[in-house]
């Protein structure tokens, strides 16, 4: 058989979104930067009195990837986006936003900086929102769309992708 006749090996995209960073380590950098920017340049990231809303945001954070979470795991499919996804689920916060987990980090990122009264941690949200969006969501939506097709497009419309 010469190599013209040889069957050639369809080479099938990965069972995963294939993230060149896994989220987590987006909002632990740029929160490490923002102290870092903190030690250089301090600035304050809240009125002395609001001392515990920092702590409210923590919570509520807590409260929003635990519950996503929980929706993932009644789904049997992995929390972890660079695992392959089994299921489109869109109960739960998931009605509410297409990605609570990382809103969920994007509140503890704020909380952790008005807790410790540090505002570039509370600014570098926004960083980090924009790299998770390019980096992370962008790559997860379009092998969502590759793997599901018609339904996630669905879900696409129904639920909005931050709030």
């Amino acid at each position: 058989m010469t190599d013209s006749a040889k069957p050639s090996l369809v080479e099938l995209p990965p069972d995963h979104p294939d993230l060149p960073i896994k989220p987590p380590f987006v909002f632990i950098v740029a929160m490490l930067v923002g102290f870092g920017v903190n030690w250089l340049k301090p600035m304050p990231a809240r009125p002395p009195q609001w001392g515990g809303l920092g702590i409210i945001f923590c919570a509520g954070a807590v409260a929003l990837v635990a519950w996503a979470w929980w929706a993932l795991k009644r789904h049997h499919t992995d929390v972890r986006p660079w695992k392959p996804t089994t299921a489109i689920v869109s109960d739960g916060p998931y009605a509410l936003t297409r990605n609570p987990i990382y809103l969920g980090f994007t509140l503890l990122q704020v909380g952790i900086g008005l807790w410790s009264n540090v505002l570039a941690v509370v600014l570098m949200a926004i960083p980090a929102i924009v790299a998770t969006n390019n980096w992370v969501i962008a790559r997860e939506e379009a092998y969502l769309l590759r793997k599901f097709g018609a339904p996630y497009e669905h879900y696409l419309t129904q639920v909005r992708r931050w709030l």
